[in-house]
């Protein structure tokens, strides 16, 4: 490979540029996600009656749906909870399975069941879940003045339209505040002297408030369309909405009660820095989109929102983008720091400016050559990819060292640049090939692994075997016409004798060409010395030495029961969440005092200046989701 590579150097110079333009491109392009895409498909199916028990739920909803869904192919299991008036079903499929196959299914055994429910029953909602289902980032929305029904407005129909443009988000429906509803309160008292029901109020009501189509009336030369609207524009027109007629004087609404713009019975809170506020989730729409890009396009969005209040104050305060960014930034900072090292011993080594550069060039090249079939094999920048090229990344130097040492071994000789990159590749070829396909195999056992550890450290092994064989193809071929072309001969090495020829047979030792190499040669040449020594005591004495090995190995065994077992390495999100649950039953309204206790603790034990750096406790955001009359989830 080295001498083919020599003869036709315009062949590699061409390819090399060619895995520049690609790989860039490749790596621009690439999705940007904390893990890789987990194919593990469930699908959510939620059932709406309003009014009825959990125990009705349960029984007429819940569980025919459940027994229905059995007839569907590659169920693994199926979860189930039934609230008030809402029946939620989870139903997890076999890994690999195809999940918008499995929507369509689940759709299809949904809508056929329909007619087996309680007559009102709403139509269901079949949604896929997965890991692009949990949001990327949460934007809160509060202002001094402004009402929960104002902010739920304002992000249901203001910030949520104009976040929507962002390319990749999913922006669902806002969580608390009020949703504002028109209310027609009738007084009892006031219905019985009229002989009248509640129904009856209804009735006249949607009556009189609708949309009738008229038509048209050709009128001299024109055609004219008719509108026809008795919709009602103000609340006030609600009490004038005739209910019954007496004689010369008919009942009204206003007669019998009022009219009000109020709000739907509240079912959930949001606080944010212990005020009422709303929330928007953000969500990544799967696929190939890039967390990073949606979360800026975000923070982008709400620094330009338009027809909002001033006092609203929109603002991200999760943002899961971070934790990849911070990855990314530790992947090629440890990346760079390697380099840099590796450069500086070989240029202390081999007191040679173009041989460092000879490696230096390497690394890039087999990083974009691991990109390109990544990117076109569907895989994204994650963490588990930036780990396999961290993991990968020694072999990556040691391999163009290797081939870049033999060939200077070959110049110190006298033979020519040519002839010692050619000579020097093709000695080393053999075993750096075994050293790599040894590494590359250590990760065969990562294909019997199943469930979530299968798609994330496939995603890793598969990084490492092609980092490796990119860097072998590079270690043989570009290292040597770089030496063949650009280093020119070397002074010849002489022995301990003074003659010129081998190295002595266990190490080699190249004399001094610089005083700085002279000096670090001396110091490095007597620790090869001792080196030598001890190494030929343990050849000498091979099993005092293995038993030892295998003294320490079993010793070290006793370890393992003081260390930690877990799916991921602890890390410090710099955020903490607390879950409350209070007695079935509890009000909406003594949950939200509970909450508020809790607030007030935790503002009490963290510390103002707390270790994360930050100035002040108060330029930290407080998030509170209350989700029912009796469950409550604060973070910070």
């Amino acid at each position: 490979m080295s001498r083919w590579a020599i003869h036709n150097p315009y062949f590699i110079i061409v390819s090399c540029l060619i895995v520049l333009v690609v790989g860039v491109t490749s790596v621009g392009r690439m999705p940007v996600d904390l893990f890789p895409r987990i194919n593990i498909p469930q699908v959510v199916v939620a059932t709406f009656y309003n009014g009825m028990p959990p125990e009705d739920v349960e029984t007429e909803i819940t569980g025919r749906f459940e027994r229905f869904f059995t007839l569907g192919s590659g169920i693994e299991h199926i979860e189930s909870r039934s609230l008030p008036g809402v029946s939620i079903i989870q139903i997890y499929f076999q890994p690999g399975t195809n999940a918008d196959s499995d929507v369509t299914m689940i759709s299809n055994l949904a809508m056929a069941n329909l007619r087996r429910l309680p007559p009102g029953t709403l139509p269901p909602v079949v949604l896929k879940f997965g890991g692009s289902s949990l949001p990327v980032c949460l934007v809160t929305l509060k202002g001094e003045g402004l009402s929960e029904t104002a902010l739920r407005d304002l992000g249901q129909f203001a910030v949520r339209n104009q976040l929507a443009t962002v390319r990749g988000a999913s922006v669902p429906p806002p969580f608390g505040g009020k949703y504002r509803q028109i209310m027609v309160y009738a007084d009892p008292l006031r219905l019985g002297p009229y002989h009248l029901s509640l129904m009856d109020v209804v009735r006249a009501v949607n009556e009189s408030n609708l949309i009738l189509p008229a038509g048209d009336a050709k009128i001299g030369p024109y055609d004219y369309n008719i509108y026809t609207n008795s919709q009602i524009h103000n609340v006030a027109e609600i009490n004038d909405i005739p209910v019954k007629t007496r004689g010369q004087r008919s009942v009204t609404v206003g007669d019998l009660g009022g009219a009000a713009d109020a709000h739907q019975i509240q079912t959930n809170i949001v606080r944010v820095d212990g005020q009422r506020s709303v929330y928007l989730p953000i969500l990544k729409q799967g696929g190939g989109t890039n967390t990073i890009a949606v979360v800026d396009g975000i923070k982008s969005v709400i620094s330009r929102l338009s027809d909002i209040p001033r006092q609203l104050m929109a603002r991200v305060v999760f943002d899961q983008s971070s934790f990849v960014k911070a990855a990314i930034h530790a992947v090629v900072f440890a990346a760079a720091i390697g380099l840099f090292l590796t450069c500086v011993l070989i240029l202390v080594f081999l007191a040679s400016l173009r041989a460092t550069v000879a490696v230096f060039l390497s690394v890039p090249l087999s990083i974009l050559a691991t990109s390109i079939p990544l990117y076109f094999g569907g895989s994204s920048v994650n963490t588990m990819i930036l780990g396999g090229m961290a993991l990968a990344f020694s072999r990556l130097i040691y391999n163009a060292v290797v081939v870049l040492e033999n060939i200077f071994r070959h110049l110190e000789k006298g033979e020519s640049s040519k002839e010692a990159a050619e000579k020097g590749g093709k000695e080393v070829a053999l075993p750096v090939l075994a050293a790599t396909l040894a590494t590359a195999v250590v990760f065969f056992p990562v294909t019997f692994l199943y469930g979530v550890s299968r798609f994330l450290f496939s995603a890793l092994a598969l990084a490492v075997v092609l980092a490796l064989i990119a860097s072998y193809v590079v270690a043989m071929t570009i290292v040597p016409l770089f030496c063949a072309k650009l280093i020119g001969p070397l002074p010849r090495r002489t022995d301990e004798t003074g003659g010129a020829g081998e190295a002595p047979p266990l190490l080699a030792k190249t004399p001094p060409r610089k005083s700085f190499s002279h000096r670090f040669n001396q110091i490095f040449n007597r620790s090869l010395d001792r080196y030598e020594k001890l190494l030929r005591k343990a050849l000498n004495k091979p099993v005092p030495v293995v038993a030892a090995v295998m003294g320490i190995f079993i010793l070290s065994l006793g370890l393992y029961p003081w260390l930690g077992v877990a799916f991921f390495p602890r890390t410090d999100a710099g955020q903490f969440v607390i879950n409350l649950k209070a007695p079935s039953g509890t009000r909406i309204e003594g949950t939200d005092q509970l909450v508020k206790r809790v607030e007030s603790l935790v503002r009490d034990v963290v510390s103002p200046r707390d270790h994360s750096g930050e100035p002040d406790c108060r330029t930290r955001h407080w998030k509170l989701r209350l989700h029912g009359p009796a469950e409550a989830s604060l973070g910070a």
